[in-house]
């Protein structure tokens, strides 16, 4: 189990052909790497939230190029995929009385998973997480 505190960017597009490429160009430019992505689409716009890595920083690049955005700290957690992973961060996260305010996340070839988690209290979910036995 890896588990990291990272950034998420939400950030508002015109819901476009081309906006998501022409968006992405901007971290090619500044040389920010995506760790994870996520779109929400609703009739002509569009909310794109990134996770990067805690260390890079992209906000004034962002504001820069007129876009709007929203930083949050978030929690990467990549462990072994699993039925039932989902349901089990939610139940550790419930019974510490913690609200999942955004989740997503993917299962990849290699028998991994990542989920992106944004939390109240992230200080409180990071110990829950890491102490519950559940994701070693």
């Amino acid at each position: 189990m890896s588990i990291s505190v990272i950034k998420q960017y939400s950030v508002f597009l015109i819901n476009e052909p081309g906006a998501l490429k022409n968006f992405a160009e901007l971290f090619v430019r500044e040389n920010v790497n995506i760790i994870a992505i996520s779109q929400d689409v609703r009739y002509d716009a569009a909310v794109v939230r990134i996770a990067v890595k805690y260390d890079e920083e992209i906000s004034h690049a962002l504001t820069k190029a007129g876009f709007t955005s929203v930083k949050t700290d978030a929690i990467c957690l990549d462990v072994q995929d699993r039925p039932g992973l989902a349901r089990d961060i939610g139940a550790v996260l419930f019974k510490q009385g913690i609200n999942i305010t955004t989740i997503y996340g993917s299962a990849m070839e290699d028998g991994m998973s990542r989920w992106i988690i944004v939390v109240n209290d992230i200080t409180k979910a990071l110990n829950a997480l890491e102490s519950s036995g559940e994701f070693n």
